[in-house]
C-alpha cells in the first residue's frame, strides 16, 4: 500500500516550469532517495510537500491516520539561536501538541540516539553545521511521523556522523518509518536507500544505482 502518493503536480514560477507532471508513489517503509542537478526543483518538490508551496494542478494523498503524518528536516535548519537544543526540542514538542510525559522521553531518546548529549544545554548559535543539522532531524521526528522528509541531511556531518546517522535512519526505517531523502551526496544515498528517483527536467525518473555516475555530468 502506497502511504503517498503524487499525480500530476506541476508547479512554475513566471514563465519557467519547475514541475511540469511530478506522479509518484512511495510505499509504506520505503527509503527513497530523490537525486538531481542543483535547481532542478528538488526543494520545490518537498516543500510542496509538506505544504510550503502550493501546487498549481494535481493532488497528493497520504493514507495516514497519524495526526502529524509528516516530519521534515529543510537544508537551512528552522532552530532558534538563542535557545538551547533541550529548549529547541522542548518548544517545538509543545507546538506539535505532544504531552508532557512523552515530551519529556521522546526529547531524551532523540537527544541520546543523535548523540547529542554533551550539547543538551549548548545555545544553538554556538553549534557547528553539522551538530544543528542533528538537532533538526530531532525537532522533526518529535511528532513521530509516519512519512520523513530529509533535505540535505548529509550536509556538514564528518564521516563518522554520515555513519551514526545512517544507522539511525535504518532503525528508524525499520519501526516503521517511511522516509524521502534528498542529497547531493549519492553514494552514501545508494547504499542507504532501498530505491532511487531523479527529477530532471521537471519530471520524475527512476534511476539504478550504477547510474548515478552519470547524473551530474
Amino acid at each position: 500500500m502506497s502511504l503517498i502518493e503524487l499525480n500530476d503536480i506541476k508547479k512554475s514560477f513566471g514563465k519557467k516550469e519547475v514541475l511540469k507532471s511530478i506522479n509518484l508513489s512511495i510505499a509504506n517503509k520505503e527509503i527513497v532517495g530523490l537525486v538531481g542537478k542543483s535547481g532542478a526543483g528538488k526543494s520545490v518538490l518537498i516543500r510542496i510537500l509538506i505544504g510550503f508551496l502550493k501546487a498549481e494542478s494535481g493532488k497528493i494523498t497520504i493514507n495516514s491516520q497519524s495526526p502529524s503524518p509528516i516530519g521534515y528536516s529543510m537544508q537551512e535548519n528552522a532552530l532558534y539561536d538563542y535557545l538551547t537544543v533541550k529548549q529547541n526540542l522542548d518548544y517545538f514538542s509543545r507546538i506539535n501538541g505532544i504531552s508532557r510525559k512523552i515530551r519529556k522521553e521522546r526529547i531524551n531518546n532523540l537527544i541520546r540516539n543523535l548523540s547529542l548529549e554533551e550539547y543538551r544545554n549548548i545555545l544553538i548559535k554556538n553549534l557547528s553545521g553539522g551538530t544543528k543539522k542533528r538537532v533538526d532531524l530531532a525537532c522533526s521526528l518529535l511528532g513521530d511521523p509516519d512519512f520523513l522528509i530529509l533535505d540535505e541531511p548529509l550536509l556538514g556531518l564528518d564521516p563518522e556522523l554520515v555513519n551514526n546517522f545512517s544507522n539511525f535512519i535504518a532503525d528508524l526505517n525499520k519501526k516503521g518509518t517511511t522516509i524521502l531523502i534528498s542529497s547531493h551526496q549519492i553514494n552514501e544515498l545508494s547504499q542507504l536507500c532501498s530505491r532511487l528517483v531523479l527529477l530532471k527536467d521537471g519530471q520524475l525518473f527512476s534511476v539504478k544505482k550504477d547510474q548515478l555516475k552519470n547524473i551530474y555530468k
